[in-house]
């Protein structure tokens, strides 16, 4: 297969599985949590009759030579945009790979009165920690930010277990130090001999993100604040013609709110490959009026622009055009969108209102078509909103949800709050509502049970008045088959609620 095929569409689902498409028919798919992947190759390049099938169902760190460059830009798209990277040392160029001792996946950030944020070229506010392990960047549209951070490679359980998520001892509480991750831990360690050795030395890379300002990981809301705040102050200073940043008032925030734990790799080798589905239908068909995936999305590439569905209580679309602006839809009133742009040379941002029913031109030579842009984005959210309400209950969990991997986001505000979300308070949360969707799932099942049973009896009812009515004789076996049809019900109807009991006092142990 030619490794250098051209993508076509990137799509992520809500459980972070990814479906590459390319131009030639070939499909890439991987699963949530990256171990995995199924290639689905094109019709031409099915030569043998034991391939007739054309498909390659692999581990990913193991994926041979031929598919390796296509599984590293998968690998790109999909860490960029879920919540926890997959970075298996096997797919990770040299140049890309920093050696550590030890890095610890707690960092600080400056203080308000002590921050020096800069000023990018193209309007950007960059805020970086301390010890510079980790990087914010806030787009001058003000509506989206990426993070760059360093990160230790994937590793199997083994290691997570011993060494912890951060490459130290289990218990290790060694003060972190400003320099971070940029500075080797020469500490050495003693056996009971007296003999000293030097620590194992393992490796890092440089991971990067990006996020909406509509949906905060609470991990990153303390910068993204600071960077909001000088944003504000930037803009502000450009409209009024004076300095408002050293006039506006800078909270007195905490070094405990200032610290941050920043997303570590997942493990090497999944713990629930059996929950890994794949899908066979294309997501996106050429008919314009059937090009919607069926599955709950999450983020979508094509042609260059990223689609990004924002859960909620009212779900949104928001699109990154690629030219530094944000187009977001209306959360209650989807067929208006907004667009955030940003005017370098006024140094001010515009927004513009459109609606889908009377969308602005195309202008050849523009870099992309807002009207074609806008129509798509609104198909997809018109097909999430749909999707959302016929998927009301999963009825498998993904590897990921199993695990609860998962980091639950917060909604911002118009001025983020300055205190940062305890995430043992969002964890606590999450497993709560899993538990209740859980037992939700049960419930509905027992519902539909009982609703086909009343349908079955009125039926049986209804046959014996028509027989009664022509003067047919009735079989006399059929009050004894009433009377178990009853009680084979009660007997479901106690399984289930066994079933229940067993869930919560399993959800209850995690």
């Amino acid at each position: 297969m030619e490794t250098r095929a051209a993508v076509s569409t990137m799509v992520m689902y809500e459980d972070e599985s990814l479906e590459v498409h390319y131009v030639d028919g070939a499909q890439l798919q991987l699963s949530p949590c990256g171990c995995e992947f199924l290639l689905l190759k094109a019709a031409e390049s099915r030569t043998h009759s034991r391939q007739a099938m054309g498909r390659v169902r692999q581990r990913t760190r193991f994926t041979i030579s031929e598919y390796k460059e296509l599984l590293v830009a998968a690998l790109a798209f999909r860490n960029k945009y879920a919540s926890q990277p997959y970075l298996p040392e096997e797919l990770i160029s040299a140049e890309s790979k920093k050696p550590f001792f030890r890095i610890d996946s707690n960092v600080y950030w400056p203080d308000w009165s002590l921050s020096e944020a800069e000023l990018g070229p193209g309007g950007e506010i960059i805020v970086r920690s301390k010890g510079g392990e980790a990087t914010l960047m806030l787009a001058s549209s003000g509506e989206d930010f990426s993070v760059e951070f360093m990160c230790n490679l994937s590793q199997n359980q083994s290691y997570r277990d011993t060494y912890g998520s951060s490459g130290g001892l289990k218990g290790d509480q060694t003060e972190h130090t400003p320099n971070g991750g940029k500075e080797l831990t020469q500490s050495m360690s003693c056996s009971s001999t007296n003999i000293c050795t030097q620590p194992k030395m393992y490796q890092s890379t440089t991971v990067v993100q990006h996020h909406s300002c509509y949906t905060v990981p609470s991990m990153w809301v303390y910068p993204l604040s600071l960077a909001r705040y000088y944003w504000t102050a930037h803009v502000s200073d450009a409209e009024d013609g004076a300095e408002t940043t050293s006039k506006a008032h800078k909270p007195d925030i905490s070094s405990e709110a200032r610290r941050s734990l920043l997303p570590q790799a997942l493990p090497l080798t999944c713990p629930s490959p059996h929950l890994h589905r794949w899908k066979f239908k294309d997501p996106l068909a050429t008919d314009e009026d059937s090009d919607l995936p069926t599955d709950l999305l999450k983020v979508m590439w094509c042609q260059g622009i990223i689609y990004r569905i924002l859960n909620g209580t009212d779900p949104v679309i928001e699109v990154s055009p690629g030219d530094e602006s944000v187009i977001r839809s209306n959360a209650v009133l989807n067929g208006y969108f907004t667009h955030y742009k940003y005017d370098l040379r006024r140094k001010k941002r515009k927004e513009v209102t459109y609606h889908v029913s009377s969308l602005p031109p195309d202008v050849l030579g523009q870099v992309y078509l807002v009207s074609s842009t806008v129509t798509r984005a609104s198909r997809l959210i018109a097909g999430y909103i749909q999707a959302l309400q016929l998927l009301k209950f999963s009825v498998m969990p993904s590897c990921l949800q199993k695990e609860r991997h998962f980091f639950k986001p917060v909604v911002c505000e118009e001025k983020p709050s300055h205190a940062v979300i305890d995430e043992q308070d969002v964890n606590v949360k999450q497993t709560a509502d899993w538990r209740s969707d859980l037992v939700a799932a049960e419930l509905e099942k027992m519902k539909r049970f009982n609703i086909l049973m009343e349908y079955s009896q009125l039926q049986g009812s209804r046959e014996k008045e028509l027989a009664e009515l022509e003067g047919t004789p009735t079989d006399a076996t059929e009050d004894q088959l009433d009377e178990k049809c009853i009680a084979e019900a009660l007997q479901r109807t106690s399984k289930a609620i066994q079933d229940i009991d067993a869930i919560i006092s399993a959800a209850s142990m995690i």
